[in-house]
C-alpha cells in the first residue's frame, strides 16, 4: 500500500493544480476538506509531541539524553546560521530590490496590521501560567519545555512514576496508530488543500501582478533553499554514509505533505513514520524530531533575513556590516520562534523588520507569493529535521 500512496499523493497533487486553475469555484467551495485534513492533523500533533518527548526522554536516561540533546542542538544552530549566511550573501551579490519602486512600500494604503513580537515577551511566553491555555493556543514551545521538564521529573522521582511513564508510551502508541488510520486520507486532504489555494491565485490574477524584481527575489530565495538542501544532503552522505538519493526517496511523502501543507508540525506525524523506515533509532527520533521541527526552522529564518535585506534595497538603505549581522542574530530567534504552522513566520518578520527599521506594511509585497514560498521553505525544515534525527542517531551509535 505504501508503494501506492506515493503515486496517489502525486496524483492528488496534480489534480489540485489542474482543478485549480480550470474550476476554481468549485475547488473553492469544497476547500473545507482540507481544513477538517490539517485540524485532523494539529489534533493529534500536539498530544503526540506530549508523549512522544516524555517516552522518548524516560527511556534514554540522563546521560544519553544530555548527549543527544546536546547533538540536536548544534545541528541546529549550525543549520540556521549557515541558512542565513546564504540568504545574506545571495541578497548582496544579486542585489534584486534595486530598481523597484519604494511607493509600492512607502504608499501602501492599507497596511498590514502585525503587532511587534519583542524578545522579552517570547521567552515569557515560554513559561504560561497555564499550560492548557497554551495548548489552547496551539503554542509550541511552552509545550515542549513542560515535556522536558516533566520527563526529567518522572526520571527524578524514579520507580513509583513508571506507572504514569507507562500510561504516556500507551498513549504514543494509539497516537501512532492513528496517524497510520489519518494517512489514508492524505490524497484527499491535500488535492482540496493544493486545489483551493491554486484557485484563489487564479481567481484575484494575485500572481500577474508580479514585477521583475520580484521574481527575482523569488528565484534567489528558491536558490538559497536549494544551496540549504544540498549541503544538508551532502552532509548526511558523508557523516552517516547514506545513500543520499535513497534517503531523498524514502523522505518523499514527508516532503510532499510538507508542500502540501505548508505546516512542519502538522507533517511531523509522517516525518516520524520515515525516519522509522529509514531505520532511525525511535529513543532518537521521538525525541529529535519534535524538538528539532520546533526550533529548526531554517527555511524561514533565510526568509525572514532576505526579506528584510531585500526592503531594505527597495527603500534605498544601505545596511553595514554590523547592521547585517544583527539581521543574522535577529532572523535566527526569529526563525527559532515561528510555531512551525503555516505562515507562522509573517508574523515573527515584524521583529527582523523592526530592527532594521523597514515599516511592517512592506511585508504586504510579499503576500501574493508567500502561500507558494511558505510550501516550499516548509520542505526545507522538514528536510533538514530528517537530516538532524539521520546524523544525530549515527553520532549517537558511535558513541555507543
Amino acid at each position: 500500500m505504501k508503494n501506492y500512496m506515493f503515486l496517489f499523493i502525486l496524483l492528488s497533487i496534480a489534480l489540485g493544480i489542474f482543478c485549480g486553475v480550470y474550476f476554481p469555484n468549485e475547488m473553492i467551495s469544497i476547500s473545507w476538506v482540507g481544513k477538517i485534513f490539517i485540524n485532523l492533523l494539529k489534533l493529534i500533533v500536539l498530544p503526540l509531541i506530549f508523549c512522544a518527548l516524555v517516552s522518548a526522554i524516560t527511556s534514554l536516561g540522563g546521560k544519553r539524553l544530555g548527549s543527544i540533546g546536546f547533538y540536536t542542538l548544534g545541528y541546529v544552530m549550525l543549520s540556521v546560521s549557515i541558512a542565513v549566511v546564504i540568504g545574506l550573501f545571495l541578497l548582496n551579490i544579486f542585489k534584486p530590490g534595486i530598481g523597484i519602486a519604494p511607493s509600492l512600500i512607502t504608499a501602501n494604503a492599507n497596511p498590514l496590521e502585525l503587532t511587534p513580537v519583542p524578545f522579552s515577551s517570547y521567552l515569557l511566553s515560554l513559561f504560561p501560567s497555564n499550560i492548557i491555555e497554551a495548548a489552547a493556543k496551539y503554542e509550541i514551545m511552552p509545550i515542549v519545555f513542560f515535556s522536558i521538564v516533566f520527563s526529567l521529573g518522572c526520571l527524578s522521582v524514579g520507580k513509583t512514576a513508571q506507572p504514569v511513564i507507562a500510561f504516556f508510551v500507551g498513549l504514543r502508541d494509539v497516537l501512532i496508530k492513528m496517524i497510520i488510520w489519518l494517512m489514508y486520507l492524505t490524497p484527499i486532504g491535500l488535492f482540496s488543500l493544493l486545489g483551493s489555494a491554486v484557485a484563489e491565485a487564479s481567481l484575484q490574477h494575485l500572481l500577474l501582478k508580479s514585477l521583475t524584481g520580484m521574481l527575482a527575489f523569488i528565484a534567489i530565495f528558491l536558490f538559497g533553499l536549494f544551496l540549504q538542501i544540498t549541503w544538508q544532503t551532502i552532509l548526511v552522505s558523508l557523516v552517516t554514509r547514506r545513500n543520499p538519493r535513497q534517503f531523498l526517496s524514502a523522505a518523499s511523502n514527508a516532503l510532499l505533505t510538507a508542500f502540501a501543507t505548508s505546516s512542519s508540525m502538522a507533517t511531523l506525524p509522517v516525518t516520524l513514520m520515515v525516519a522509522k523506515d529509514e531505520k532511525i533509532s525511535d529513543d532518537v527520533a521521538r525525541f529529535v524530531l519534535p524538538l528539532a521541527t520546533t526550533i529548526n526552522l531554517a527555511g524561514t529564518a533565510m526568509y525572514e533575513a532576505v526579506s528584510a535585506l531585500f526592503f531594505c534595497q527597495i527603500l534605498g538603505f544601505d545596511l553595514s556590516i554590523p547592521a547585517q549581522l544583527g539581521v543574522f542574530l535577529t532572523a535566527i530567534l526569529a526563525g527559532m520562534g515561528a510555531t512551525g504552522i503555516p505562515e507562522g513566520g509573517l508574523i515573527t518578520m515584524v521583529m527582523v523588520l523592526r530592527s532594521v527599521s523597514v515599516p511592517t506594511s512592506a511585508i504586504g509585497l510579499l503576500l501574493p507569493f508567500d502561500r507558494i514560498l511558505d510550501r516550499f521553505r516548509t520542505m526545507t525544515n522538514v528536510w533538514g529535521d530528517l537530516c538532524c534525527a539521520a546524523i544525530v542517531d549515527h553520532l549517537q551509535k558511535r558513541r555507543g
